[in-house]
Formats: structure tokens, C-alpha cells, sequence
């Protein structure tokens, strides 16, 4: 149930980094900020939950990568766009890095695959950032990062609904 919850979580924030963006002044980068520092914390509680598992190490990282992230994203701690786009680009990375990682890990459930899927979708997320410098209206990197968190939430709607079915 906490896997189809954080699912939804991360399904409803890649909404709103692709949306929130394009229908109002906010920024972009303190869109995708925000989000990634939220559903880092969702996932972070939720390897709260496996404490007693080998996964819990991995959900930790994963959540710990992009709440860490999501902070340096919207403080804005380095000058100039493209260290900022960096930073973004690395944080996806790292999230899809992991999430592979994580993917492995738990291969022997029906899946798995998806959290592959997600984690190359992250890498290819970050790439995006680097080489589309620099970005206009209508692509930006919460664009590329809603589509990568949106991947995400699928993934983990789909270990959620394997596991209920087995």
C-alpha cells in the first residue's frame, strides 16, 4: 500500500513540475525544487517502513538523493544557470543510478523492470538538462524532470500492484 501511496505522490508531482511552470510566473527551477524535496521526504518515510528489509539502504539513498537535491535546487547555492542546470542534471543522475540499483536489487519481483525504466529515464532526464542549455518557455528542466518523476510514480505503482496480485 506505501509503494502505491508514494506512486501517487510522485504521479501528482510530476503534474505539477510539468504544469505549475507553464500555467503561472513561478519558476521552473523552484517548482522542480520543491517537488523533488517532497517526494524525496515521501520516500524516505517510506524506507521507514522497511527498516527491517536489505531494500531499506537503497529506498533511504534513493529518497536521501532527491530531497538533498531538491534543496540545492531551490536555494540556489551556486551562481549562474548553467552550474544550476548542472547540479539539476546531476541529481538525476544520481536518482537514476539508483534507482537501477534499486531495480536489481529487487528483480525477483514482478516489476522490476520499471524502476529500470525509471532509473534510465532519470539518467536520460540529466542529459537532457546538459544539452538542451539553455532552455526556453516551453522546455524547461521541470519539464524533463516531471517526465522522469512521472516514470518514477509509474514504476512504483506497478511493484505496488504486482505485490497485491501475488
Amino acid at each position: 500500500m506505501l509503494f502505491a501511496l508514494v506512486g501517487g505522490a510522485f504521479i501528482l508531482a510530476a503534474a505539477v513540475a510539468v504544469l505549475v511552470p507553464a500555467l503561472s510566473s513561478i519558476a521552473p527551477n523552484e517548482v522542480l525544487g520543491l517537488v523533488l524535496l517532497l517526494v524525496g521526504l515521501a520516500q524516505i518515510v517510506q524506507s521507514g517502513k522497511m527498516q527491517q528489509t536489505a531494500l531499506f539502504a537503497w529506498c533511504l539513498a534513493i529518497g536521501g538523493i532527491a530531497a538533498v537535491g531538491g534543496v540545492l535546487v531551490y536555494i540556489e547555492p551556486f551562481p549562474g544557470i548553467v552550474i544550476k542546470t548542472l547540479v539539476m542534471a546531476l541529481v538525476f543522475v544520481l536518482h537514476g543510478l539508483t534507482q537501477v540499483g534499486f531495480a536489481m536489487k529487487v528483480r525477483r519481483l514482478q516489476g522490476w523492470l520499471w524502476f529500470v525504466l525509471a532509473g534510465v529515464v532519470a539518467v536520460l532526464a540529466g542529459g537532457l538538462m546538459v544539452m538542451k542549455l539553455p532552455y526556453s518557455h516551453s522546455f524547461t528542466p521541470a519539464t524533463v524532470g516531471g517526465v522522469s518523476l512521472g516514470v518514477t510514480g509509474w514504476a512504483y505503482l506497478a511493484i505496488a500492484l504486482a505485490a497485491r496480485r501475488s
